[in-house]
């Protein structure tokens, strides 16, 4: 066994000090994270159940605890257009002109809609459910909102609800 001199064991010391301090293991560290990404996303739920936001329309309160089930979206805002998925069918102060209880815009949009819905539910083997989420801002006059319903009852939507925004639980 060699003796070690001092100049042998300042290079040892040297050597080891110049090989650093191991490093992190970055493949693991994107493995968890990869793995915790994974867990919120699945944990968000599905962006296909949630209803849209839309920015010029505050929904009322209420004390109702069911969520909604995504389906088909009728929006009043605040601007006054009456939107079907999105789309612009109707506008508030021509709705309130209107003499009967069904508006024309809407129907037909619902009508396409319907017949859609039917040529993928007979390929796909699916019975039409005829829901739809009515999004009314606080300050559309029950008028509107009742003759949305009519007309959503007329085109075979009778499966009305109405989204809300829960009320917060007061601090006791």
């Amino acid at each position: 066994m060699l003796k070690r001199t001092g100049p042998l064991r300042r290079m040892e010391s040297r050597a080891r000090a110049r090989a650093g301090v191991p490093g992190l293991n970055i493949v693991a560290l994107l493995d968890i994270f990869t793995i915790l990404l994974l867990f919120l996303l699945v944990q968000a739920g599905d962006p296909e159940e949630a209803l849209p936001v839309l920015s010029n329309l505050k929904l009322p309160f209420s004390e109702a605890r069911q969520t909604p089930k995504r389906d088909l979206v009728i929006a009043i805002d605040s601007a006054g257009s009456v939107l079907l998925e999105g789309q612009p069918v109707a506008r508030v102060d021509e709705v309130l002109a209107l003499e009967g209880d069904l508006i024309p815009g809407l129907s037909e949009a619902l009508g396409a809609y319907l017949e859609k819905a039917a040529e993928v539910g007979r390929a796909e083997g699916q019975k039409f459910r005829g829901r739809v989420v009515i999004m009314g801002d606080r300050q559309v006059p029950f008028a509107v909102l009742k003759r949305v319903m009519a007309t959503c009852s007329a085109r075979h939507f009778g499966h009305i609800s109405l989204a809300v925004q829960q009320r917060e639980e007061p601090a006791r």
